[in-house]
């Protein structure tokens, strides 16, 4: 499945429309109440990290489709590792640069 760059609550229901998943569906199968993805569709923040995760379980894809769990989850792996920051932000550096060359192309 293709991951959304796409913040927390445009992704949300974007896939919650691809999967055909209505707000009381979703509901039964994470135990939130079914109001509650109004507000996360209307929300400017995405909410905590296991409420994405439960969401995700729900939808039945993995936490990584949503931006913010990605890049949670590489913020605590640089802070682990922060030997290697250098190197992935030059690589991050590079895949920009690589990009607005080809966009400029076009």
């Amino acid at each position: 499945m293709k991951y959304s760059n796409k913040s927390f609550p445009e992704a949300l229901k974007e896939i919650m429309e691809k999967k055909d998943t209505v707000h009381r569906k979703l509901a039964s199968k994470t135990n939130f109440c079914f109001t509650y993805f109004c507000v996360l569709k209307k929300r400017k923040n995405h909410p905590p990290m296991e409420t994405i995760k439960t969401i995700a379980k729900g939808l039945e894809i993995p936490p990584e489709y949503f931006l913010e769990y990605r890049v949670d989850k590489l913020t605590k792996l640089l802070k682990n590792y922060p030997y290697v920051t250098d190197d992935v932000f030059n690589y991050a550096q590079e895949l920009i640069k690589k990009n607005t060359i080809v966009l400029e192309a076009e």
